[in-house]
């Protein structure tokens, strides 16, 4: 049962008369009795509210300045309501109620009512423990980490429903699921990998993008701009977007010739690892060495690329007849450009050549 359930259920409850001598006062939320509070309830003519007992260990859940001003009074019993729940849920419950009436509890006592909130209720997220204790959910957090050393369990939010701290596994499982069946829906794989929805979609989001799953995972592969070192660690499709965005490759021919020429050795890429399984076992040592020879012809073109940006290191055109100059990549007739302009659209952030 949540701390709202039951502090909507006692307010329901059939009051009763209790001794004063009966009942156990400390072990709550509020480090001191403040006298100057209890001097004022003393002094009020209105009725008081009940106050909140557990009915088994007899100890004030909600109520002990009330408590004090009625002995003031000299009175014997008091107005009460039981509260049935164990002594765990007692304190989660005199929190919220001393939370939102009565004298506030100060910063210091709401935090150790957290921090002791955090050990009987470990699986309560921080945003349900701060909202009951009045504070934030990064001073929760922070508690969290100090006091209990942060352990990843699954919480039950506010809405009672249960979550993993992390979405981290729920987002690799929700991958390897959008791997296996592209067609899945998104509430069928929010189902099977027990997150929600959109997280699943963006999941599928990243995926689309060639990004991890999961963020932050691939900031190491952040690219602050397509150099060469960037380009060793950085996810290939990553770094394609970046030269995608670059003005330079999307409004000048040859770059936009280039970005085709990626673009479809990505996809390339893609397809070999797709068809790889399938090739006939007679036939793999022979497709093998020439995907391999494929391979060095275009680490002989990524190392002469690089030579480029050496200071005095003449560009020169390769000598390999295989590869056709530029000047007739781009003059090979009216077939070639329009077929430019439409590999353009795939790439999302590269406009059509200008006119």
């Amino acid at each position: 049962m949540s701390a709202e359930q039951s502090a909507a259920d006692h307010r329901r409850a059939p009051t009763v008369e209790l001794e004063l001598s009966a009942l156990v006062l400390g072990d709550g939320p509020r480090s001191r009795a403040d006298p100057d509070h209890v001097r004022v309830l003393t002094e009020c003519d209105t009725v008081l509210p009940p106050i909140l007992v557990h009915r088994h260990s007899m100890r004030v859940v909600d109520g002990v300045h009330r408590v004090l001003a009625a002995r003031a009074r000299g009175r014997t019993t008091i107005t009460a309501q039981w509260f049935d729940g164990d002594e765990r849920d007692a304190f989660v419950l005199a929190v919220q109620l001393n939370t939102v009436h009565g004298l506030p509890l100060t910063r210091d006592d709401r935090k150790r009512a957290a921090v002791k909130i955090l050990h009987s209720h470990p699986d309560m997220s921080d945003r349900a423990i701060a909202v009951l204790a009045g504070l934030s959910g990064k001073v929760v957090a922070d508690l969290r980490r100090e006091h209990t050393g942060g352990v990843s369990e699954p919480r039950v939010g506010r809405d009672g429903r249960v979550r993993p701290a992390s979405t981290a596994a729920g987002r690799a499982v929700a991958a390897q699921i959008i791997r296996d069946d592209p067609g899945a829906s998104l509430r069928e794989i929010a189902r099977r990998a027990g997150i929600s929805v959109g997280t699943a979609r963006d999941v599928r989001r990243r995926l689309a993008e060639g990004r991890d799953p999961v963020p932050g995972a691939d900031s190491q592969h952040a690219v602050p701009g397509p150099t060469g070192s960037d380009v060793k660690q950085a996810d290939h499709m990553s770094v394609f977007n970046v030269l995608c965005n670059d003005p330079s490759f999307r409004l000048n021919e040859v770059g936009r010739l280039v970005l085709q020429q990626l673009h479809t050795q990505l996809r390339r890429i893609e397809d070999w690892r797709d068809l790889a399984p399938g090739v006939p076992p007679h036939g793999r040592a022979a497709v093998a060495e020439i995907l391999s020879r494929c391979a060095d012809d275009l680490l002989r073109t990524a190392e002469t690329l690089r030579t480029y940006d050496v200071p005095g290191v003449p560009v020169q055109s390769s000598g390999n007849s295989s590869h056709a100059p530029v000047g007739r990549l781009l003059t090979a007739g009216a077939d070639r450009r329009p077929h430019v302009q439409h590999h353009s659209v795939a790439y999302r952030r590269v406009p059509p050549r200008a006119r």
